[in-house]
């Protein structure tokens, strides 16, 4: 009888289409046992619902002012219904949520301060993520020097609170719309405090087994980095991203509220508009514009903050495992 041959499985056997055909398979599977992991918390999913119904309000602004809304009425900064007099006016069949003081409808400026928000923390987020998982795998990856360098870095940046140094910034250039304000809080955020956090994590992987292969047998550092480091950083980084919306978005609303940005309309703008001509015909508070802002403001945040708490769950070893 005649031995057969034996062919060791390896990534040689397979043809480049064959090849990305099983690592779309792999990564769907994590994907998968990443979502159930992430369903478990309700608190998490409803988060992502008022993500998406946040989402919505902002596609649904723009569509709304091109088919149902006149634009001399609606226009969430120059709008004003002459037929409605005087202003502010409380909720009615014609505006859901009344008009402010300025003649504005407070529906349609509450729908277009939603796109604003979601830019400076979506560019805050991605900041953030982008500059602390490198930092932290980097870091992680080739010690000594280079890792001195980047925690020393962190230490120095995490003594600039981003929230007090976007306010700074905000006073300062006035005109700053939310993508700069939101590079500003991602670069101090991302360099500081979770780089420190990463790193961790980044050593934690470090440690592994198959991290210890994959320099035996003879792997680059770009391919370590890329191919083992960073699908085990993922978790960790979209949990910072998360924390970093809420932060950037609180503190854009802080200088918003204070009168300190002319440029761009967002949720802390009108509540400083609500203050600021409040007293105008001796109307007083404009609750029908604080209540619908502040509630804004506070599920926004909440949100990110619960899928955040879903996320952490899907970054811990000890639930994976389980």
């Amino acid at each position: 009888m005649t031995k057969r041959e034996f062919t060791p499985l390896t990534e040689t056997n397979f043809t480049r289409w064959e090849r990305i055909q099983i690592r779309i398979t792999l990564a769907r599977k994590r994907l998968n046992i990443d979502w159930e992991i992430f369903a478990q918390d309700r608190l998490a999913v409803f988060g992502l619902i008022l993500i998406l119904i946040f989402a919505m309000m902002a596609i649904a602004h723009p569509i709304l002012m091109k088919t149902v809304w006149p634009r001399r009425i609606y226009d969430p900064f120059t709008g004003f219904d002459l037929d409605m007099m005087p202003h502010p006016t409380a909720p009615s069949a014609t505006h859901i949520l009344g008009t402010d003081s300025l003649g504005r409808d407070v529906l349609s400026t509450l729908l277009a301060a939603t796109t604003p928000t979601f830019v400076i923390g979506l560019t805050a987020a991605f900041t953030t993520a982008l500059i602390a998982t490198s930092f932290s795998m980097i870091a992680a990856h080739y010690r000594g020097k280079i890792d001195l360098v980047i925690t020393n870095l962190a230490d120095v940046v995490l003594l600039l609170p981003p929230p007090i140094l976007m306010i700074i910034v905000g006073a300062r250039f006035r005109d700053l719309g939310p993508l700069p304000l939101g590079l500003v809080y991602g670069i101090t955020t991302g360099a500081g405090g979770a780089t420190l956090v990463l790193r961790s994590q980044a050593m934690k992987v470090a440690a592994k087994p198959f991290m210890e292969a994959s320099h035996i047998a003879g792997g680059a550092g770009g391919h370590i980095i890329l191919k083992h480091f960073l699908p085990n950083m993922l978790p960790m980084a979209a949990l910072q991203m998360m924390l970093a919306v809420t932060g950037a978005v609180v503190a854009d609303g802080f200088i918003s509220f204070f009168g300190l940005r002319r440029l761009t309309s967002n949720w802390g703008t009108l509540i400083y508009d609500a203050f600021l001509y409040a007293n105008i015909g001796g109307s007083g508070p404009q609750w029908h514009v604080l209540i619908p802002t502040a509630m804004a403001f506070t599920l926004f945040a909440l949100a990110f903050y619960l899928v955040s708490r879903g996320l952490h769950k899907v970054a811990d070893p000890k639930i994976r495992e389980g």
